[in-house]
C-alpha cells in the first residue's frame, strides 16, 4: 500500500489542474455517420476524474487460508479515456495494492456520434502483495515474500457500460524474482439509480513456474523445516472468481464503495499443501467497504 500512496499522493494536483501536452491529430477514416480512430495516449490536456478514499475489508491471511483478517486498502480509481489509469486494492486479489497503466495507443469505432468500442494497449505498473511466514503458522519455515513493484503491459477493450481486460507483470516470489502472472476481467457497470451504480465482474489469473512455485509450492529445505510435505507447483490458471462492487454518491464530492467477492482456486494453487490442509481452502471470499473523495 505505501508503494501506491507514494506515486497517487503526488498526482493529486494534477487531477486539480488542466496542463496542456503536445499532440498529434490521430489519423481517422470516416464512412457516412461510422468513424474508426487511431491516436497514441497524449491528451491536450489533463482532466482526470475519480475518486481517492481508504477502506477497512476482511481477507483471507494468505491465499489458501481459510482464516481471515482485516486489513487497510487504499480505494482508488482514476482514469482519464485515452490517457490513464490509476486503480487501488479490491476484493480482486489479482488487483494486489493497486496499478498505474498508460494508453499509449487506443483505437477507437463510432457511430452517430457516439463511440460505440475503444481498445487501448499500453504499459503498466502493479504494486504486487507478498506474503509473511508470521501471517499464518502454516507458513512457518516457508520464508517471507516480499511486496514489489512489477512492469508488464496491458490490453483493455471497452463497449457502451461492458468492460475487458488483460494484465501480464512481473513479480517478485521468494526465492525465485522471474515470476510472472497475467490477470484478466471482465464486467459490467449498471447505473441502478443517479446515486447508484453496481458493477459484476468475473476474473481470472495464470501464474508462470516461478510465480506458482513461489507461493504454492514446498521445496526441499522448506519442507525439512515446515514440515509440510515437498510439493513443485508448475504454470497454470490459479483461479477463477466473481466480485460485486456497489458505488453510492453521497453528494458531489463524496462517495460510499462497498465490494464482495469469491474467489476458487484452481490446478497446483488448490492442491498446494498451503491449501490441501485443515488450516487451508480452495474457496477463498472476501469483503470492504469504503469512503472516497470524487472529483
Amino acid at each position: 500500500m505505501k508503494y501506491l500512496l507514494a506515486v497517487v499522493i503526488p498526482l493529486v494536483p494534477l487531477c486539480l489542474s488542466n496542463p496542456v501536452f503536445a499532440q498529434d491529430t490521430p489519423p481517422q477514416t470516416t464512412a457516412g455517420d461510422q468513424e474508426i480512430s487511431v491516436g497514441l495516449g497524449i491528451p491536450e490536456t489533463i482532466d482526470l476524474q475519480g475518486y481517492i478514499g481508504v477502506a477497512l475489508g476482511v481477507s483471507p491471511n494468505y491465499q489458501g487460508s481459510d482464516e481471515v483478517s482485516a486489513v487497510g486498502l487504499p480505494l482508488v480509481d482514476i482514469r482519464q479515456e485515452g490517457f490513464l489509469f490509476i486503480r487501488g486494492a479490491s476484493v480482486n486479489p489479482n488487483d494486489g495494492y493497486g496499478s498505474i497503466g498508460w494508453n499509449a495507443l487506443n483505437f477507437g469505432y463510432s457511430a452517430g456520434g457516439e463511440r460505440k468500442f475503444g481498445l487501448s494497449i499500453g504499459p503498466m505498473i502493479r504494486f504486487n502483495a507478498g506474503r509473511d511466514e508470521g501471517d499464518n503458522s502454516v507458513l512457518n519455515g516457508l520464508g517471507d515474500i516480499d511486496d514489489s513493484v512489477g512492469s508488464g503491459g496491458f490490453i483493455e477493450a471497452r463497449a457502451g457500460n461492458w468492460f475487458a481486460d488483460v494484465g501480464a507483470v512481473s513479480q517478485d516470489a521468494g526465492d525465485a524474482d522471474d515470476g510472472l502472472s497475467v490477470a484478466l476481467r471482465s464486467g459490467y457497470t449498471a447505473q441502478i439509480s443517479e446515486r447508484m451504480s453496481i458493477t459484476p465482474t468475473v476474473f481470472s489469473s495464470w501464474g508462470n513456474d516461478d510465480y506458482m512455485q513461489g507461493f504454492y509450492g514446498v521445496n526441499s529445505s522448506q519442507a525439512t523445516r515446515s514440515g509440510l510435505a515437498q510439493f513443485n507447483a508448475e504454470s497454470g490458471f490459479k483461479d477463477v472468481g466473481i466480485q460485486i462492487g456497489t458505488t453510492y454518491s453521497m453528494s458531489d464530492s463524496f462517495l460510499i464503495n462497498g465490494q464482495i467477492g469469491y474467489q476458487r482456486l484452481l490446478g497446483d494453487a488448490a492442491d498446494s499443501p498451503i491449501v490441501d490442509n485443515n488450516s487451508g481452502s480452495r474457496d477463498q471470499f472476501r469483503a470492504l467497504i469504503g469512503m472516497a473523495y470524487k472529483f
